[in-house]
């Protein structure tokens, strides 16, 4: 999933029952969509051990909750958007260090073990990820039971789009940009009190 701009080495084996689900179904009535609250402070912020990132990069994107599939009651859709921003940002910190051990402060499960292959996959072909931006343009948040993991029932369809900058060996580095729709999986890690990315698969 780093990079939800780019193709997927581990799509999961899901069908087409993920697309009924469609978070914001055909015909019911549009979420409102809440604005990210307050004017963030100037200070860094520290999202896992050794990163630090502006609070511009915290900013909330547009979001939905689902009508047709409510999240669990006492979840609060804006903490999982949060958590699945943060989760982002430390998973592309974590690929253009490299420095796998990020991994475990924003993925769990079958996601964890794919973003690690991702980065020992990277280093075996030398290729170096020099930088990721990732701008999501909004995310829809509901219930939904993950078919590999069935105690990870809130999910999430992200959209945007991701610019990436890499170079292999000694080779110029080059640039690519590509649109993502992604349907991820979180479960909450009592540890930190944070919702972690689990599982995707493509929207």
């Amino acid at each position: 999933m780093t990079g939800w701009g780019r193709s997927q080495r581990a799509v999961l084996s899901v069908g087409v029952g993920l697309l009924v689900v469609s978070m914001a179904a055909c015909g019911s009535a549009p979420a409102k969509i809440p604005a990210a609250s307050g004017s963030p402070s100037a200070t860094p912020t520290s999202i896992a051990p050794g990163l630090l990132v502006s609070p511009a990069q915290l900013t909330l994107p547009p979001f939905t909750v689902s009508t047709t599939n409510p999240l669990p009651s006492g979840v609060s859709a804006k903490q999982v958007v949060r958590d699945v921003v943060i989760d982002n940002l430390i998973e592309n910190a974590a690929v253009a260090r490299p420095q796998s051990a990020l991994l475990a402060y924003a993925d769990a499960g079958n996601l964890l073990a794919s973003e690690m292959q991702e980065i020992s996959t990277d280093q075996t072909e030398n290729i170096h990820v020099l930088e990721i931006h990732d701008d999501i343009t909004s995310i829809e948040v509901g219930s939904k039971v993950d078919p590999n993991d069935a105690s990870a029932q809130i999910a999430a369809i992200v959209r945007g789009s991701e610019t990436r900058r890499q170079r292999t060996g000694s080779d110029a580095p080059g640039q690519t940009s590509r649109s993502f729709d992604v349907l991820l999986w979180v479960v909450l890690s009592p540890a930190s009190n944070r919702y972690l990315l689990c599982d995707s698969a493509d929207v």
